[in-house]
């Protein structure tokens, strides 16, 4: 995934259908800047299932675009509220997970190094001993 913040840009009006389940649902694509990683996507689904209020609309994601499943009636300007929240949280949350992996990654090069070392000169007392 690019390393630039995904946001949305807006929503893809030749992509809104009409629910195939239910006539009185519609499916809203919101476009996103990328295609983001399955982790990305992963800490977004999350994200969404635990908004505050709580929406009881569907949301599934389809490459760049997040689609939320909305009834006809249903508060648009609420929705792109709330997506640009949950796009917001899950960059948070994925800045912070690739700067723990980075940090882990650097911990264990070091260890790694470290063992090196130790070894290096351990071989060294080893070969001296019958010199």
């Amino acid at each position: 995934m690019n390393t630039d913040k995904v946001s949305v840009i807006g929503i893809d009006e030749s992509k809104i259908k009409q629910h195939s389940t239910n006539p009185e649902y519609i499916e809203l694509p919101f476009i996103l800047s990328c295609t983001p990683d399955e982790t990305w996507t992963g800490i977004c689904v999350t994200m969404y299932g635990s908004t505050k209020p709580a929406t009881n609309r569907r949301m599934f994601m389809l490459d760049n675009t997040i689609i939320i499943v909305a009834h006809i009636d249903d508060d648009l300007k609420a929705h792109k509220r709330v997506i640009e929240d949950v796009v917001d949280r899950t960059n948070k949350k994925y800045s912070e997970l690739l700067q723990k992996t980075k940090e882990e990654r650097a911990r264990a090069q070091k260890e790694q190094e470290e063992h090196q070392t130790k070894l290096a000169k351990f071989k060294e007392k080893a070969k001296k001993l019958y010199q």
